[in-house]
């Protein structure tokens, strides 16, 4: 079924007011579909409870609705807001920046944070990283989307689906190697592809990309080939393959980068759930 729009959120929050008034019998009266000052009234003490429930939780109310509100503009698609899941490319000093230290400068909105006061942020994942860093909007720009790009799996148009997919070719290659077997001419073309790819979308060298990745590489091999020590790869050997670094050298020196914001990324069980 199609995903829902704004007139069936709106009606998923009528229902919500339906059964909050049907708790109290003083409130029967009340005809909040019709009469907006019925509306303002039940959702009003709907607000309130959810205050209080907050802080019996020991939730900041505040930010759970500068967040909510984040997500309801993204829905509305409204023009001055970034919805989850676009592209979106570092502006100004921060790109220049992250470009300096060999970082990638494009990534995917993975959040918004509308606060009462200040500019809006944006939570933004980058390649290589399982984070997102808090973003503000100011310090960022709309993105060109990801070229399709052939696999022999399909088609991958989305930067994040085609890293997934290079970290377990690289993995795929990597495990050959450790067995001391050619790897799948699949898994080397498919390589190649989702690399040029994710190189020309970042705008970075091809030694930089790889470098991001490696971590992940080596947290696969290592615990799904826990019985062979990674100091057995042979450089030679990768270097024949036109593996695009020598692995061993690579997961001898690279480690991932800790250095991602420290505010947790917003929920996605908002977008991800409003599939009806």
């Amino acid at each position: 079924m199609a995903e829902a729009g704004a007139e069936e959120f709106a009606e998923f929050g009528a229902a919500a007011l339906d059964s909050f008034q049907a708790l109290f019998e003083e409130t029967e009266h009340l005809d909040h579909r019709s009469n907006d000052v019925h509306a303002r009234e039940l959702l009003g003490d709907l607000l309130i409870d959810l205050m209080h429930y907050a802080q019996r939780r020991g939730l900041e109310f505040n930010d759970v609705l500068a967040q909510a509100n984040g997500h309801y503009l993204s829905e509305r698609n409204s023009s001055d807001v970034y919805a989850i899941g676009s592209v979106v490319q570092l502006e100004g000093p921060a790109a220049d920046e992250a470009a300096l230290l060999g970082r990638p400068t494009r990534g995917g909105v993975t959040g918004i944070y509308v606060p009462h006061d200040g500019p809006t942020e944006y939570y933004v994942r980058f390649l290589g990283e399982p984070g997102s860093h808090s973003i503000l909007a100011t310090e960022l720009a709309e993105a060109s989307t990801f070229p399709d790009t052939s696999t022999s799996k399909g088609t991958i148009s989305d930067p994040f689906l085609a890293e997934g997919a290079l970290v377990e070719v690289m993995t795929r290659i990597g495990r050959a190697d450790l067995h001391g077997i050619p790897p799948n001419q699949d898994d080397l073309n498919d390589r190649h592809a989702l690399l040029d790819a994710l190189v020309a979308w970042n705008g970075m060298d091809t030694r930089d990309v790889t470098d991001l990745l490696l971590a992940q590489v080596e947290q696969r091999l290592t615990t799904s080939q826990a019985e062979i020590p990674v100091t057995a790869l042979s450089p030679g050997r990768l270097a024949a393959q036109d593996f695009p670094i020598p692995l061993e050298q690579g997961l001898a020196e690279h480690r991932p980068d800790t250095h991602t914001t420290p505010h947790p990324a917003p929920s996605a069980s908002r977008r991800t759930d409003r599939h009806r």
